[in-house]
């Protein structure tokens, strides 16, 4: 049984703007849902609902579990440890476009939502500017999370049925800064956690294109476009080629493709270096 992360609450002060940025610069698909703004990645209904919020920050992620009996056995193995876990009402069942589904909160009371049932859209996904993203069974992309404790959010998840991919840890200055990736189904990571500073809670999005080109073109179209992006790069443990790129919201998308899978027997690793070469800051 596996889990991928489904969709992600974003709450941001101009839902304008981060609209045109998602589907101008980076290609993906505007779709209206009543008045929540949703951007989709393929032939689901949505993958990001853009909320009204001054937060400019994420305000929940959903996982789609295997079906029915996957997702009853992970709210009891939940309960079990002591975990709340409550059920999504007929609002936002609706809301979300998915069959069934609880909620509960991370160590730092990140909101996740566990679902099953995440409908396809009534007409299919369609966008000018690229060939399409990877999605399906490795989910949307990942999400990089600021935290509090790794060690306690690593266990916390680890109870959530995520597994330790690797870590990096490198050093910033006179401090090192150690990242632990974790998967949940064959994506390298769909979920990255470190210390790090600032206020947010979300620190980036990854999104992974089908094709190389489409990277580069979206790159293109983000300078063009006026937004601040940084060097194109590769990623030691996932083998990721990307670029960041800052969003209208204050927290980065990571826009790549080349993305390592998980297969067989898997070691955690460790790394010390963010990037092989390259994602030099934007200045």
């Amino acid at each position: 049984m596996s889990l991928r992360l489904a969709y992600c609450g974003l709450g941001v002060s101009d839902v304008e703007v981060w609209t045109r940025f998602g589907s101008k610069a980076l290609g993906m698909m505007a779709d209206d849902h009543g008045p929540l703004r949703r951007l989709r990645l393929d032939e689901k209904g949505w993958r990001f609902a853009l909320h009204e919020d001054p937060a400019d920050d994420i305000l929940y992620a959903g996982f789609e579990c295997d079906g029915l009996t996957d997702l009853s056995a992970r709210r009891d193995a939940l309960a079990s440890e002591g975990i709340q876990c409550t059920s999504l009402n007929e609002a936002e069942l609706s809301e979300r476009e998915v069959d069934a589904g609880f909620f509960l909160a991370d160590p730092d009371g990140m909101r996740l939502e566990l679902v099953v049932g995440h409908k396809n859209g009534s007409v299919p996904f369609h966008s000018d500017l690229t060939s399409g993203f990877v999605t399906g069974e490795q989910g949307l992309g990942h999400i990089v999370l600021s935290i509090t404790d790794l060690e306690a959010s690593i266990a916390f998840y680890q109870k959530l049925g995520f597994a330790l991919s690797d870590f990096i840890t490198q050093q910033m200055g006179p401090a090192a800064l150690r990242i632990a990736f974790m998967h949940c189904n064959e994506r390298h990571h769909s979920l990255a956690m470190a210390a790090l500073p600032g206020d947010k809670r979300l620190n980036h999005i990854m999104i992974e294109c089908e094709q190389v080109d489409d990277v580069l073109l979206a790159y293109r179209r983000c300078l063009e476009q006026g937004y601040k992006a940084g060097a194109i790069g590769r990623h030691p443990n996932d083998e990721m080629l990307s670029f960041y790129a800052k969003t209208p919201a204050g927290f980065d998308v990571e826009c790549g493709w080349g993305g390592m899978r998980i297969c067989g027997d898997w070691s955690v690793k460790e790394y010390d270096r963010i990037s092989i070469w390259g994602h030099e800051p934007a200045e």
